[in-house]
């Protein structure tokens, strides 16, 4: 049976704007660093929560962002002070 990957969509798309990247230059990045090729509109999917990415596409998007892959994961954490908003 296949692992079903928890990502957490909001996390990756704060990181990826974070680091000022669009949609399709992470595409562009994980297609040139990983051998990773998605249609950007995939990756939108993954953002809003609507599609899981597997393990090893969760890999290439943390290695291209920087980030460890568990800080991806699951419900927002006290601990991710990067995935949060900025107080106002």
């Amino acid at each position: 049976m296949a692992q079903l990957t928890q990502a957490d969509g909001i996390k990756i798309r704060r990181e990826r704007e974070r680091q000022e990247l669009t949609v399709d230059e992470l595409v562009a990045r994980l297609a040139a660093d990983e051998g990773l090729e998605r249609h950007p509109d995939y990756i939108r999917n993954i953002e809003l929560g609507h599609k899981q990415p597997s393990m090893k596409l969760l890999g290439g998007i943390a290695r291209v962002l920087g980030v460890e892959r568990d800080a991806l994961l699951g419900p927002e954490s006290p601990k991710c002070a990067h995935c949060r908003p900025a107080a106002k």
